[in-house]
Order: structure tokens, then sequence, then C-alpha cells
């Protein structure tokens, strides 16, 4: 039942009416040329899909629009691939689209729930050597643009993890001394870290 649950969700926060359109980013051609075209759907017409995103470390803020017409967007796609960044290594590579698509239904579930709002992202693509800084597991999914560490604010702990658990598809990290959370698109498990001490998994 939770899985049938999470796909209508899911369904239903993806099928929705247009956002507005992205602000201008300026792209560096590296981005641009990283880009591959994907495959377009025939005969659908969906949305354009935009992401709002803060990262307080870097002291940036975009909203972007990454797909639209069935096609991803160069110009919001290089933009959330850069806020994406590894910081320390001042290193970026290209964010699974799969990732982003969660973010944009758990975003326009938590527009339609509460209001409109930024996702904060603390953490995005990391090198191997920033995951060993920071005391990442490995192998890690960070390093795949695969999984992000996040909060959503004007909500409290327990309504983010709420929401987190409604939209689980994959990795779940709990880490209530940080005030944030963990989502990625590896296998389904959950756990609870305290500083660097983890707790056991739970499925």
């Amino acid at each position: 039942m939770k899985s049938e649950r999470r796909a209508f969700m899911l369904r239903a926060a993806l099928a929705g009416a247009a956002l507005p359109a992205t602000i201008a980013v300026r792209l560096t051609p590296a981005c641009a040329s990283s880009v591959r075209p994907p495959h377009r759907v025939s005969g659908v017409l969906a949305p354009p899909r935009e992401l709002w995103i803060t990262r307080p470390e870097a002291q940036e803020s975009i909203r972007a629009v990454y797909w639209a017409g069935g096609i991803l967007q160069t110009d919001g796609y290089c933009a959330i691939n850069r806020i994406y960044r590894d910081l320390r290594a001042g290193a970026q590579r290209p964010i699974a689209p799969a990732l982003l698509h969660l973010n944009y239904a758990m975003q326009r579930a938590v527009a339609g729930h509460w209001s409109p709002r930024p996702m904060i992202l603390l953490s995005g693509f990391r090198t191997p050597h920033t995951n060993r800084l920071v005391g990442g597991v490995e192998p890690n999914v960070h390093f795949a643009g695969e999984a992000d560490d996040y909060i959503y604010p004007g909500l409290s702990f327990e309504e983010n993890l709420q929401l987190a658990r409604l939209f689980q598809f994959g990795g779940l990290g709990v880490y209530p001394d940080r005030g944030s959370l963990h989502k990625d698109l590896g296998p389904a498990r959950t756990w609870v870290e305290y500083g660097h001490a983890r707790a056991a998994t739970v499925r």
C-alpha cells in the first residue's frame, strides 16, 4: 500500500500546471557540451518543470526550468549542475534527471500543502576526496550526481521527514543533529545518523 500511495503522489505532483520561466543564467561551454539530447516523448505535451534551489554556503539561489516539452533544457540544467557542484573541490558533474524529477514532485507537494519555497541544498555532487573529508561512506551515490542533502525551510523537521518518507524511492538518511535529510536514487534503505554514528538501517 505504501508503494502504491507513493506512486500516486508522485504522479499527482508531476501532473500540474505550467511554472514560471527561468531566470537568465550564464553557461560555461563545458556544461553546455555535456548535455546529451534526451529522447523526446512522442505526442506528449507536459508543462515545463522548474526547480527553486538555494545554496546558503555558496550564497546562491536559482529558479531554473530544466525540462520542457519532454526535453532537458540546457540553460536550466546547467544552472542546476552548477549549484549542485562540490564547493570544496570546485568541480561539477551532470546531475541525474531522475533526481531532479523527484525534487520537482516534492517541491510541488510543498507548494500545494504549505506555500512555494526553495529547497535548501546542503550537499549535492561530491568528489571522493570531499566525501572523505566530511566522513561519508564509500562507495557513495553523491559521486554519481544521484543524491543530495537538503531541507525545506518553514517546515518542522518532522514535517520534512514525513514528506521525505512519502516520496522515498531510494535511500533516505535522517540527520537530526544537523536538521537535514538525505535522499538518493540508490537501493531502498533508511538510516538515522547522529554526528558520525549511524544507527541500524531501517527498511
